[in-house]
């Protein structure tokens, strides 16, 4: 598993061997990932699916409403 920079991990998420979680990315809290996540998106569900596209500035994701 590889998690790159700026990427958020709620509680009791489960990732597979092999999964790379993209920079900026944010796993959903009881999501299961079992393909690569993007960079910039919100993922949740099992198995996880994009929920959402956002902009990261200074770390901090913006674009939610």
């Amino acid at each position: 598993v590889i998690i790159k920079k700026n990427a958020w991990i709620a509680i009791s998420v489960s990732i597979l061997p092999g999964v790379t979680i993209g920079e900026g990315a944010i796993v959903a809290s009881g999501s299961v990932v079992t393909k690569d996540v993007p960079a910039n998106t919100l993922v949740g569900g099992i198995p996880a699916k994009v929920i959402k596209e956002f902009k990261m500035e200074d770390g901090i994701p913006v674009g939610f409403k």
